[in-house]
């Protein structure tokens, strides 16, 4: 499920997007969910047209924008190179990849007209740090993964000093990625656990809000002289 952060003083409340609406704090502040199905754009173009509508669905409500959120991503389980289909690497690689790409070049160009810049946040995963491995063959998302990697790092020093550009690269976690395989109550989902908490220091699998404190953080002006960098958030699994 995509969801949205709002910062508050020393928490945060989550927004989810498909929760159409506002929200808001006694002290004004607001939040806003625009919500889009980026895995069914089914070529660049209306992939674009989709991330330019948000964008300024955003400008609309708020009159600009802060800080951008690249977080859509799809998987799928082991899939060894050999066996790829044109399809399956295409359908990974546009949304893993394209879809931030696009994400980054239409919120920049709505931050850059503002005097005060502000950030951008993608998501990444530990498979675009090392090479995807035997719990988890699957080429694709490598590939895409590493190219978020090294376009947050290209990015991070080209818009550099009023667009700071970070990502998260994330261990495995209970999301909807891959069908949800990880809570899956099938004995293959159930292997696929347990062999992650095995080989997870923290002994065990990541949920969503693990990874609400790094995104805050880079979203924040406690990050100000923080970009170009991919922060894992992973339970120590590049650590083992």
């Amino acid at each position: 499920m995509a969801t949205c952060w709002r910062a508050t003083d020393d928490c945060a409340r989550r927004v989810p997007a498909r929760r159409l609406g506002r929200a808001g704090d006694r002290r004004g502040r607001r939040a806003e969910a625009v919500a889009d199905d980026v895995e069914s754009r089914t070529d660049a173009e209306t992939l674009a047209l989709a991330v330019d509508g948000m964008v300024d669905a955003t400008l609309d409500r708020f009159g600009r924008l802060d800080t951008a959120f690249a977080n859509a991503g799809i998987g799928e389980l082991e899939r060894p190179a050999e066996h790829y289909e044109m399809a399956q690497w295409d359908r990974i690689v546009d949304v893993n990849l394209r879809g931030v790409w696009l994400t980054d070049l239409y919120a920049t160009r709505a931050i850059a007209a503002q005097e005060d810049g502000g950030a951008i946040v993608n998501t990444a995963s530990v498979y675009g740090l090392v090479g995807s491995d035997a719990m988890g063959y699957n080429p694709a998302d490598a590939a895409s993964n590493g190219g978020v990697v090294n376009l947050t790092r290209t990015l991070g020093a080209e818009w550099a000093p009023e667009i700071r550009v970070n990502a998260i690269a994330s261990s495995h976690a209970r999301t909807d990625i891959g069908g949800g395989s990880l809570d899956a109550d099938s004995r293959i989902g159930q292997d696929i656990a347990d062999d992650v908490e095995a080989n997870t220091p923290a002994e065990r699998i990541a949920d969503p809000e693990d990874l609400r404190g790094m995104a805050l953080f880079l979203a924040s002006e406690a990050a100000r002289y923080c970009t170009g960098y991919t922060y894992a958030v992973d339970g120590g699994w590049l650590a083992r």
